[in-house]
């Protein structure tokens, strides 16, 4: 196939260690010591990175999309939660249906795909009783970066566990679990931290791990938790060359930093920001509230995203469609392996279609 430069929000371009990964590692028993050993390493990484406390969490890994991640947490939640959903966009409505169809107490309150209002949130919970806040950190539909310590300070001041789903932000924001209160948060193997799709990663602090009841076999938290403990082994079959590609990965943001990261996305999200406002494209989300993970533009009158998409893909870049319900819009991711030099091409092919198809 094809090596395009991926500007859609995951999964994100790899370097060619990590891709090598797969294949070095060759043909192994995922229930050998040697297994174990490096998905104990990997766990071990992941817990070092995200918290300044490792001994306050665990940390799980299974076999799934970051969707899996997420649904790991949601059905494992105790008998007794009475969850506040905080949706402002389609993967905060994901948490939504998964907690009706696992049929937990709830309450939801949607702001659209817009800013959440702190306070409206406060009054919520300041009027009525709530176990867990459930929130995503960066909601990919339009590119909006939430409140998530000021959310997290709500949780503390209400006594509710949080929920936080990081799948578009851990890794490249400096969060940290402990010194935030994050009770549970999910990621993946295939966006920030850029390895290969198939992980989805939950991290959930240790003093939890009793209270949760498992509504599902595979997605059980608590037992995977335990098992691994126990073992270094996840409780069904791993996917040993996609873990070895994930170490690998891990190694180059440590190397990198995750303030590194940080920087070099930011760099090329103002970059892509700015030219393209330069070239006529409004961006939906103002800078202050924009993630530096993905940008969503709003499609000018006359727009063809499928010609524009195609023409893009024919010179080697994939850029994303738009999600968001009240303007047709379109979405331009900076995370993987990218550097200065293949967003400066890229630009140069927006410039180029822009002047092609301008009508004089």
């Amino acid at each position: 196939m094809k090596q395009y430069k991926l500007l859609n929000p995951g999964p994100a371009c790899t370097t060619q260690t990590v891709k090598d990964a797969m294949v070095t590692v060759g043909d192994v028993c995922p229930r050998e010591v040697e297994s174990g050993d490096l998905m104990k390493k990997v766990s071990d990484d992941i817990k070092t990175l995200l918290t300044s406390n490792t001994d306050q969490y665990e940390c799980a890994l299974l076999t799934s999309s970051g969707t899996g991640a997420i649904e790991m947490i949601v059905s494992s939640l105790p008998r007794t939660a009475r969850v506040l959903n905080i949706i402002n966009g389609s993967y905060g409505k994901r948490i939504q249906e998964m907690l009706d169809v696992y049929k937990i107490d709830n309450e939801h309150i949607d702001f659209d795909e817009g800013s959440l209002d702190l306070e409206q949130i406060y009054d919520i919970l300041d009027n009525s009783e709530f176990t867990h806040i459930s929130v995503v950190h960066c909601e990919t539909t339009t590119g909006i970066l939430n409140p998530l310590r000021k959310i997290c300070m709500l949780a503390e001041k209400f006594n509710c566990e949080i929920l936080v789903d990081a799948m578009s932000s851990a890794f490249a924001y400096p969060i940290d679990l402990y010194r935030y209160g994050i009770d549970y948060l999910c990621c993946s193997s295939n966006k920030i931290v850029q390895g290969m799709a198939g992980l989805g990663i939950v991290l959930v602090r240790k003093e939890l791990l009793d209270n949760l009841h498992a509504r599902s076999v595979y997605l059980d938290l608590k037992s995977q938790v335990n098992y691994f403990s126990k073992t270094s082994q996840m409780r069904f079959t791993p996917p040993v060359q996609i873990i070895n590609s994930l170490s690998i990965a891990l190694d180059e943001l440590k190397e990198e930093t995750i303030k590194g990261r940080y920087e070099r996305y930011e760099y090329l999200n103002t970059y892509i920001r700015l030219k393209m406002e330069d070239l006529g494209f409004e961006s939906l989300i103002n800078k202050d509230e924009n993630s530096v993970i993905i940008t969503s533009f709003i499609e000018p009158k006359g727009f063809d995203f499928d010609a524009f998409h195609s023409y893009l893909k024919v010179h080697g870049y994939v850029v994303y469609p738009g999600k968001v319900s009240k303007y047709q819009t379109f979405r331009i991711s900076n995370i993987g392996n990218l550097l200065k030099s293949d967003i400066v091409d890229f630009i140069k092919y927006v410039e180029k279609y822009v002047i092609f198809t301008t009508r004089s």
